[in-house]
């Protein structure tokens, strides 16, 4: 048994936030960059991965609910 590594996923998929981060006014910054860029006019911007299908790292929820100004388990409710 070895140690574990990487970061505890939650269970949002990047698809799921994307288009929750859309229906709340964010836009795809264009461009190619290693993830995906979305930035909004009144809350801070935010990277999700360029794989839709990966899950969120409990990290990348508590700093996308940081810039919305959230609970991350609130974050978690309204995006599933």
């Amino acid at each position: 048994m070895g140690e574990e590594k990487g970061f505890a996923l939650s269970p949002v998929r990047a698809r799921e936030m994307r288009r929750f981060l859309e229906r709340n006014g964010y836009e795809v910054v264009p461009g190619q960059h290693k993830h995906l860029r979305l930035r909004h006019d009144r809350h801070g911007n935010v990277l999700l991965p360029l794989r839709p299908g990966d899950n969120l790292s409990y990290v990348a929820v508590k700093q996308i609910a940081a810039a919305l100004g959230m609970e991350p388990e609130d974050l978690i409710r309204q995006s599933r």
